[in-house]
């Protein structure tokens, strides 16, 4: 059905993400349990990792050879992410709300979904604009942008503003309508990995373009993105899967729901001077 509600995620590879993806998924059940209108689609090699948690949720096939040609001639992990999306949106009509494996439901999806119209879209939050030069990835991605032109496959040749805001890809939400952006993303991702291969060029290109088309808009109220305290997660989850083994699917996503671990996320690296003078920089808030 063209307005079924998708989420859509990517889950291969170490077990630790597979578990992460089962407990991502299960919050978004605990609303979805009881309503119409709504898949899970999961990019996986471990279809059976995913058996248990209802017929709503579906798995398509993540082999390795199907991964190295979407990570392409630039061999970028993060490349996959668009090429899922846009497969997603080929094989499965609808409303596509894309999340990391690394993130959990807070709140009500439907209130994301209901904000999906032809001008607006989601992304997860906005870390900043390039000019500010705040870390070091900043400073790095706005000298680059400052001194190189990208030109795409179809003639067109982008300078990106120095203003440009980098948001956060851990979600990525589009109506139907505003798929094929991210093909435009896509050929921006790798003309810049070419020139510039580091490890945010997707998410640049992904944010450059979502805010220059759409009205963009964060989603760090209703989903967790945990991306820094995977490792200090990874025994919460286990621990809570071993302990509600033998649930019912609407019990388990309760739980799931109840539990929202949080971890403050490790300190900060200290930079070269810092070392030098034996500073240590304040935590993050």
């Amino acid at each position: 059905m063209p307005d079924e509600r998708l989420l859509v995620l990517q889950a291969y590879g170490r077990p630790r993400i597979l578990q992460e993806a089962r407990f991502a998924i299960l919050t978004f059940l605990h609303f979805a349990l009881g309503r119409g209108g709504w898949k899970v689609v999961v990019y996986t090699d471990e279809p059976g990792a995913f058996a248990t948690l209802g017929r709503g949720v579906v798995t398509e096939p993540m082999d390795a050879a199907r991964l190295a040609r979407w990570r392409g001639d630039i061999d970028f992990v993060h490349r996959v992410k668009l090429e899922v999306l846009l497969d997603c949106a080929a094989r499965h009509p609808g409303t596509l709300l894309y999340v990391d494996s690394d993130t959990y439901f807070m709140r009500d999806p439907w209130a994301l979904y209901a904000q999906l119209g032809d001008g607006t879209a989601l992304m997860h939050e906005c870390e900043g604009r390039l000019v500010e030069r705040k870390n070091g990835i900043f400073r790095k991605m706005h000298r680059f942008v400052r001194t190189h032109d990208l030109p795409l496959p179809s003639g067109e040749v982008v300078r990106m503003p120095e203003t440009t805001a980098m948001w956060n890809a851990g979600v990525v939400g589009l109506a139907p309508a505003n798929v094929p952006l991210l093909r435009r993303a896509l050929a921006l991702t790798d003309v810049m990995h070419r020139l510039y291969p580091k490890h945010v060029t997707e998410q640049l290109a992904v944010s450059y373009v979502l805010q220059n088309a759409l009205d963009l808009r964060a989603t760090d109220d209703a989903i967790y993105h945990y991306w820094r305290s995977c490792p200090e997660i990874e025994p919460v989850l286990a621990g809570f899967f071993a302990a509600h083994e033998g649930m019912t699917l609407p019990d388990l996503a309760a739980a799931a729901f109840r539990l929202q671990p949080k971890m403050p996320p490790p300190p900060p690296r200290r930079r070269w001077w810092q070392k030098l003078l034996g500073i240590r920089p304040a935590p993050a808030a």
